[in-house]
């Protein structure tokens, strides 16, 4: 019990880190404003294969995206890419480790700019039981955030599908061990 609460509390905390990064970011002309097209990651199991790979080698395949750091730049925390998952434009965020591999990935379905609706809701759901062949675990409501959740386990991967009021957000990280 004690080890779910830790890994939901840096879930929480991940997700947090992520809406401030999203909000530095607003406005900020990125180069889709700029007339440059972004490559599409084409589904899941594209992103999911970001995780362990070197930033160097992720910003190839994701048209080089946009360096993340901390706002004293001292820390890199990883890049940030406007692209598109199964048709629909999305936010895709890397944290990297000190030697600059990624840790994990988060999308960004939704910004909280309108509402959610249950379809799009249940499309992402099919999205992900689909892409990882689990079966879907519907989390309580946490007390603290408000949030749902929703899980799914592979051999390699957690994905948690969460729902915070209007903003929607995968986030998608190794199994215990599995970062090398």
């Amino acid at each position: 019990m004690k080890k779910k609460g830790l890994v939901f509390s840096a879930f929480v905390l991940g997700a947090l880190l992520l809406m401030g990064c999203a909000s530095a970011t607003a406005g900020s002309g990125g180069s889709e404003a700029a007339g440059i097209e972004q490559p599409e990651a084409q589904d899941l199991a594209m992103v999911c294969a970001l995780i362990g790979k070197d930033d160097a080698d992720t910003a190839e395949l994701l048209g080089g995206g946009e360096e993340n750091w901390t706002e004293d730049g001292v820390t890199f925390i990883g890049r940030i890419y406007d692209t598109e998952l199964y048709g629909e434009p999305v936010t895709v965020y890397t944290t990297c480790s000190p030697e600059k591999k990624v840790d994990s990935v988060s999308i960004w379905i939704t910004d909280g700019s309108q509402a959610v609706t249950e379809e799009q809701l249940a499309e992402w759901q099919g999205y992900v039981t689909d892409a990882t062949g689990a079966e879907m675990q519907q989390m309580p409501v946490s007390a603290e955030s408000g949030t749902q959740s929703w899980e799914w386990q592979t051999e390699d991967h957690f994905y948690t599908l969460r729902l915070l009021e209007d903003i929607l957000t995968l986030g998608i990280n190794p199994a215990v061990g599995e970062l090398q």
